[in-house]
């Protein structure tokens, strides 16, 4: 995955917050489509972070009284990919458990936490999302 200069610079200078906010925003829209069974509870005041090792950066999420919010505290657990790694699983097209043998996923801090994670991250289907996005957008995603 070529990532576009523009967004690696626009990345490298922006807080996380303003990304950390959309996604939690898109996770809580979302959660019962994609979740409807997951309670979360494992989750539940506990800060996860997404690094992502190719640009430096990351966002950092916790779940709160049945929501996602921005997570506030350090990391109880850091997940850390390349965005094209993450982007593989986020398409299905590989699966954390070998990324993470081929330590391209490294987890850090809580192992049990980042690998209910993981294990969540390899289970869940975001086919559905994709679908619903206008047909442009998906050739530009290659979803």
């Amino acid at each position: 995955m070529n990532i576009p200069a523009p967004l690696i610079k626009l990345l490298a200078v922006l807080p996380e917050t303003p990304p950390t906010a959309v996604t939690v925003t898109l996770l809580n829209l979302v959660r019962k489509q994609l979740w409807p069974e997951e309670d979360f509870a494992w989750w539940e005041g506990r800060q996860v972070r997404m690094a992502v090792s190719d640009l430096n950066w990351g966002i950092t999420l916790s779940y709160q009284n049945g929501r996602f919010v921005c997570g506030d505290t350090p990391a109880d657990v850091t997940l850390t990919a390349s965005l094209a790694d993450y982007w593989l699983i986020a398409r299905r097209q590989e699966d954390p458990d070998t990324l993470f043998f081929q330590r391209r996923l490294s987890i850090t801090g809580d192992t049990e936490l980042g690998l209910t994670l993981k294990n969540l991250m390899d289970a869940t289907d975001f086919s559905p999302l994709f679908a619903r996005l206008p047909s442009s957008v998906r050739m530009r995603l290659n979803v």
